[in-house]
């Protein structure tokens, strides 16, 4: 069967779904916390359920849409989001925190289905070279909507309230749902046993032993915690301690993703030109000068706006070069692309949620510390990246462990 080339929108709009949830209203948060009376912590503990939830999302994702196709996943996906998000609507307009913590996690749930499909459903079409750009073209959409979507969320927060972020996500994710009927299906074959507990075992937990995958999810795991860290504490940095208002806010978000945009063509530039470590070598450098700016202009008296949005906008190129190479990497380098996508992107996205519970636990909420803690972050993608060499040149190591 012949599978018509994929359009690149639709996919970008898909692979963004979550992405776009769980930042969304990040300019409402100093407001939240005292509309719903809250406290800081609280309010950031809506982005790490949503990122637990979204972690724990990818791995059912793949036996479904190796049973049924891609296409009826995201079905599923979406339509669990939308109830997630009702239930985050009413949560916010009764003021009921728990609830609302259990809408983001449904919410999550159901998104994390884009992310997961997306990527397969490059790794059903594309191979090797083609696959690399088709995902640097896609890290666009991790670099525009986002951003796009934080901006959106200063602005209803600066003009209808909080409130209204709510309203716009669950029109969002009805949304994505009638985009994704226009998505062709990918999957050549169905499995019937796909969801037979011997077979998840043997082929999505089975996934667990392959080197490649996991050592490149936890690679791109340590940059993804400094884009859902800079999330969750720059808010507080930007609107708390230095003033600028949620409308201000949600528009200097399109700095850093001007960054990745920069980091996705130069991805594809480099794409077929150099080796994929050496490039992932090249972004953790990027992140890693860039961090140690940002720590030193935190610790001077004269710290401002621009000292925090600037050095993201090169440590968002960093992390594009990073994320794009680590995941083509290990997509090529596994039989299965939907589960092996599953368990990448659970290493990913576990590995954000540990650090975003770890930092968010700290009493203080000082500029330094997103910094400092994305140098530690770069030594941990270092050590990483040391083990992919290792790996590759012991083929035995690269396929189980």
């Amino acid at each position: 069967m012949k599978i018509r080339e994929l359009s690149l929108l639709l996919l970008s709009i898909i692979i963004s779904f979550a992405s776009v949830l769980s930042v969304l209203f990040v300019p409402a948060f100093p407001e939240m916390a005292i509309g719903m009376g809250i406290s800081s912590a609280q309010v950031q503990m809506t982005l790490s359920i949503f990122v637990v939830g979204y972690a724990i999302s990818v791995l059912p994702y793949g036996p479904i849409s190796n049973r049924f196709g891609r296409k009826p996943a995201i079905y599923l996906g979406a339509s669990i989001a939308t109830c997630g998000s009702l239930l985050v609507l009413i949560a916010g307009e009764c003021s009921l925190f728990w609830l609302m913590i259990i809408g983001r996690f449904i919410t999550a749930l159901g998104s994390g289905v884009g992310l997961k499909v997306a990527f397969t459903m490059v790794g059903d079409v594309y191979q090797k070279e083609a696959a690399t750009k088709k995902l640097s073209t896609l890290i666009l959409a991790f670099a525009i909507t986002p951003g796009l979507g934080i901006a959106i969320g200063g602005f209803l927060t600066q003009y209808l309230g909080w409130r209204s972020c709510f309203y716009f996500m669950a029109a969002y994710c009805l949304f994505v749902l009638a985009l994704s009927f226009f998505l062709p299906e990918t999957a050549k074959e169905r499995d019937a046993a796909a969801l037979d507990l011997r077979k998840i075992k043997e082929g999505l937990f089975g996934t667990f032993r392959n080197a490649t995958v996991i050592t490149c999810g936890l690679l791109m795991g340590c940059g993804a915690s400094v884009i859902y860290l800079f999330a969750a504490l720059g808010p507080f940095i930007g609107i708390s301690l230095l003033g600028v208002s949620p409308n201000e806010y949600g528009l200097l978000n399109f700095i850093p993703p001007a960054g990745m945009i920069a980091g996705s063509f130069l991805g594809l530039f480099l794409a077929g030109k150099w080796e994929p470590l050496k490039v992932i070598a090249l972004g953790i450098s990027v992140i890693f000068i860039f961090s140690s700016a940002m720590l030193a202009l935190s610790l001077m008296d004269t710290f401002n706006i621009w000292c925090l949005f600037l050095p993201m906008l090169f440590i968002y190129l960093g992390f594009s070069l990073v994320y794009s190479n680590a995941s083509s990497m290990a997509l090529s380098r596994a039989p299965d692309k939907s589960n092996a996508s599953a368990v990448m992107h659970f290493c990913n996205l576990g590995t954000a949620v540990v650090m975003l519970f770890i930092v968010t636990a700290l009493p203080f909420k000082q500029p330094f510390i997103l910094p400092l803690v994305f140098l530690l972050l770069t030594v941990g993608m270092l050590a990483l990246k040391r083990r992919l060499v290792h790996l590759l040149h012991s083929p035995v190591l690269a396929v189980n462990i």
